[in-house]
């Protein structure tokens, strides 16, 4: 996406909306303030010279709850711990009380976010030579809790931190009125770190209970060196005590190095050419690694990590590292060196252009070399007796994936108002890195030991393109559009279990192929309609149908992975057949309706979209944690009730409004106040349900006494079910932990805002 160019005259901007209209956790409007603001600064003029322009921006956006969900609060009181392993249960003492366990009213604690953002642009206009220098800087602290409700008495966090630069200059040469070439060089770099509230990315102190003693001035106490107080369990949950620290520490690194050259030449009155290439190579490194294997400083003795053999740290803390040791220090070369991927592209394209047709005929040559390695056999690769690792002649370099890609397109004219357009393209995309790379010991061992599951020598997603469609202008002020599609996508990431031969030093272990392919077909309506009457109106919809192998790598929604490749064609999961929407924009021109009604605008935006596929299942016993209880019924079971995917989610229906008025005060400049309402109606549209009742109000646990009986006489009966209800089926808290989804849309949302302009 390319940054805004300065403007030839002086310009700024001032924007800031909020809906800190009440305090957390207060109704108001009958919804509530989710403590969010975005400011947005602009700037941009001359500077020095006519020539040279600047632009210059800025956006502070603070979510103090970035979930924005429906939640009801709840309070339990005088809560004793059962907890068998903490002493006052396991042996005769005073029991371990709490005396109030409260969660606030329609706001997520624990879910913030703060972010920063800049960008600028510096424009050199000298023709015939231009050159543009822009950059982007981003910085944001997001705190990551998908269990608030089990949290809440546990005042420490953990966050994610996140900075990202880019930079790029592009010169542009104007060799004639018809032709140019343009030169650019960019350069990428970010950084994703976990930090934690008491130690921030010091992850080597998080457990340490000296540390955390001294930083809390003694109020957080550890059951020893390196172990945090048992959980409270009241009625059969589990609930953290204060001071519990984080489990995973992660920082992934990626940057690039890129440049570009392109050519357009206007050749003659019927041939536009253009030709070009770009390259980038990629440097990724990541680190990720268990916090609490601290311990094994006093089960070894030592007084460091690094005095622990790589391998035996490697194990005990489930490190995951390239461009890493095992130790979390970066590095350059050997086995965990950092990934390098390179990606090179060179296109040809024609424009021909005649009275009655109009053609885009080109051609895309793509170079991946991802830097990754593949086994000779994956089936029975060597492996070192001693130290369980696959040896390195194991491995071969995967070799560099070419592909050329055609792209058409034709648009012809049938008259003044009716225009026939088609396009056809072949186009290539590599699988994520976190999905592509795992590190050089956590790959053996996983494969070595058939734990956990894998990924080498991934190829490019492939994806063939057909859309077909017609524009027809009804009048002067209306046109329609219709649009038919047509998409195949070939090696999509699958997850499979790859057995090992008989004698083969290794177990059966689960591996991503490329394996999964889909099609999207559908078609598209818009209808717009230009201001009339101060009447401006946009109408869209779209019929899709999108069927595949599997929605997602690890296969279908309540299936096990399966040892055979998967060639049934089903609906995947997060098809909508219909969606739409129809946007009206009311508003009073300057010196129109009188001082009152002049420059108000009012926009109201209905959305409207079927529900996705889900599969209904039979509910079978669950035997594990009682607070799990009811979405493991959900998603782990073998016993569909109905072919997958055969069921649909609800319908939704949102409508979005903003009331504006523009007052115009001195010398040009301008100011807009704002109500802009989102959910306006504050619908409950239901997003996800449960696969055993098909609603989102009942997971089928509790209302199945057969299955839950047990559990409920075991965990405090009458108590355990009010418990469970208020977080699980009214809040539905397992859910969103288990699936890191949400079964209802966002709730009603209002903003004020006001905005300079000049």
């Amino acid at each position: 996406t390319e940054l805004k160019t300065g403007t030839p005259d002086f310009h700024f901007s001032l924007d800031f909306q909020t809906d800190k209209f009440t305090s957390e956790g207060e109704k108001f409007l009958d919804t509530y303030s989710y403590q969010q603001h975005i400011a947005v600064a602009t700037i941009s003029g001359p500077l020095f010279h006519k020539n040279i322009r600047f632009f210059l921006a800025g956006e502070n956006r603070n979510l103090g709850d970035r979930q924005v969900r429906y939640s009801k609060g709840f309070s339990f009181e005088n809560l004793v711990d059962t907890n068998p392993n903490n002493p006052q249960v396991s042996s005769i003492g005073e029991p371990d009380t709490v005396g109030i366990l409260s969660y606030p009213d329609g706001f997520t604690p624990k879910n913030s976010s703060n972010n920063y953002a800049f960008n600028g642009t510096m424009l050199f206009d000298f023709t015939p030579l231009q050159l543009r220098l822009s950059g982007s800087y981003n910085y944001s602290r997001s705190y990551i809790e998908f269990l608030p409700m089990l949290t809440i008495l546990n005042n420490r966090q953990q966050y994610d931190d996140y900075n990202g630069l880019v930079l790029s200059g592009k010169l542009t040469h104007m060799l004639s009125a018809n032709s140019y070439y343009d030169i650019n060089l960019s350069y990428f770099n970010s950084t994703l770190e976990r930090g934690d509230d008491y130690f921030g990315n010091d992850w080597q102190l998080w457990w340490d209970s000296l540390a955390v003693a001294q930083h809390t001035a003694g109020e957080v106490q550890y059951r020893n060196s390196w172990s945090p107080q048992y959980e409270y369990t009241f009625n059969g949950i589990n609930f953290e005590r204060d001071g519990n620290p984080p489990d995973i520490y992660r920082i992934y690194k990626e940057n690039y190095l890129g440049g570009s050259i392109n050519f357009l030449s206007q050749i003659n009155r019927h041939h536009e050419l253009k030709v070009g290439l770009d390259a980038r190579r990629y440097t990724t490194r990541r680190y990720r690694v268990f916090a609490d294997a601290m311990a094994l400083l006093d089960d070894h003795q030592v007084g460091s990590i690094t005095e622990i053999d790589p391998l035996i740290w490697g194990d005990a803390a489930g490190v995951t590292n390239y461009g890493y040791d095992a130790y979390g220090r970066e590095i350059d070369g050997g086995i965990d060196d950092a990934k390098h991927p390179t990606f090179i592209a060179f296109y040809l394209q024609d424009k021909i252009e005649f009275s009655d047709i109009v053609i885009n005929a080109g051609l895309r040559f793509d170079y991946f070399d991802t830097d990754d390695q593949t086994l000779n056999n994956p089936a029975n690769p060597p492996v070192d007796p001693d130290g369980y690792l696959l040896l390195e002649e194991a491995w071969e370099t995967v070799k560099p994936y070419q592909q050329l890609s055609p792209r058409l397109g034709l648009s012809f004219p049938v008259s003044e108002k009716t225009v026939f357009y088609m396009q056809y393209g072949k186009f290539i995309q590599t699988p994520e890195f976190f999905t592509t790379y795992r590190g050089y010991r956590r790959i053996s061992r996983r494969i070595v030991f058939g734990a956990g599951s894998v990924a080498y020598g991934l190829e490019p997603v492939r994806t063939t393109s057909y859309e077909i469609g017609f524009r027809q202008q009804i009048s002067k002020v209306a046109a329609f559009d219709i649009t038919g599609f047509y998409r195949n996508i070939k090696g999509q990431v699958q997850l499979t279990v790859q057995e090992s031969e008989p004698g083969a030093a290794i177990e059966d272990y689960g591996r991503y192929i490329n394996g999964d392919f889909a099609t999207s077909k559908g078609l598209e309506l818009r209808l717009t309609l230009r201001r009339i009457q101060r009447l401006q109106a946009k109408v869209n919809y779209t019929l899709t149908q999108a069927e595949g192998t599997a929605s997602w790598p690890w296969g279908h929604t309540a299936s096990t992975v399966e040892r055979s490749r998967k060639t049934v064609i089903y609906p995947l999961a997060y098809s909508q057949p219909h969606r739409g929407s129809v946007n009206l924009d009311y508003r009073f021109a300057k010196d129109d309706g009188g001082p009152i009604l002049e420059q108000l605008g009012l926009n109201l935006l209905f959305r409207f979209s079927s529900g996705h596929p889900y599969t209904h299942v039979e509910p079978t016993p669950s035997t594990r944690n009682p607070f799990y209880a009811g979405i493991e019924m959900n998603e782990w079971v073998n016993q569909r009730a109905e072919p997958v995917h055969a069921s649909n989610t609800p319908w939704n229906f949102t409508i979005d409004m903003r009331i504006d008025k523009t007052i115009s005060l001195f010398n040009q400049l301008q100011l807009n106040l704002y109500l802009r309402v989102t959910n306006l109606l504050n619908s409950k549209n239901t997003i996800n349900v449960y696969n055993i009742t098909g609603d989102a109000y009942d997971d089928g646990f509790l209302s199945n006494r057969e299955i839950s009986q047990s559990t409920i006489d075991a965990s405090g009966g009458e108590r355990y079910i009010a418990m469970y209800k208020a977080i699980n089926l009214v809040n539905g808290q397992a859910y969103w932990d288990w699936t890191r989804k949400q079964l209802y849309d966002h709730p009603r949302q209002i903003f004020l805002g006001i905005k300079l302009i000049y």
